[in-house]
């Protein structure tokens, strides 16, 4: 089985030397709410830095029965408990070939590309 530091790996540590400004984190929030409610697709933002879930939207297929609360608190051990074993394997190269891919984009052209599942 995975464990929960296996899914940050060093193309996505947030290494900082203070604690990141969480002014307009809501301000982010209420925007993927307000997308969540457009979509029947599963919503999240992931917080690198603290790894772990900052929003989850309510899709029940996604949450597996459990809450939007009870998703967040469990984080990323989420995964390891409701996907199977194999699968963690899939997301895994998932997460880092994304990553990979991000990181080689020129810092300027960041800010118009999106990570998402279909």
């Amino acid at each position: 089985m995975k464990r929960t530091e296996d899914f940050f790996i060093p193309e996505n540590k947030v290494k900082l030397e203070k604690e990141l400004d969480y002014s307009r984190v809501d301000e982010y929030i209420r925007s993927a709410e307000a997308f969540s409610r457009s979509t029947y697709q599963s919503v999240y933002i992931i917080d690198y830095f603290k790894q772990n879930f900052l929003y989850v939207s309510p899709n029940p297929m996604f949450l597996c029965g459990l809450t939007p609360e009870e998703m967040k608190e469990l984080g990323y051990r989420f995964y390891l408990e409701y996907v199977p074993e194999d699968e963690q394997e899939v997301l895994l190269s998932l997460n880092e070939a994304g990553f990979t891919f991000y990181n080689k984009v020129p810092l300027k052209e960041r800010e118009i590309c999106s990570y998402h599942n279909s």
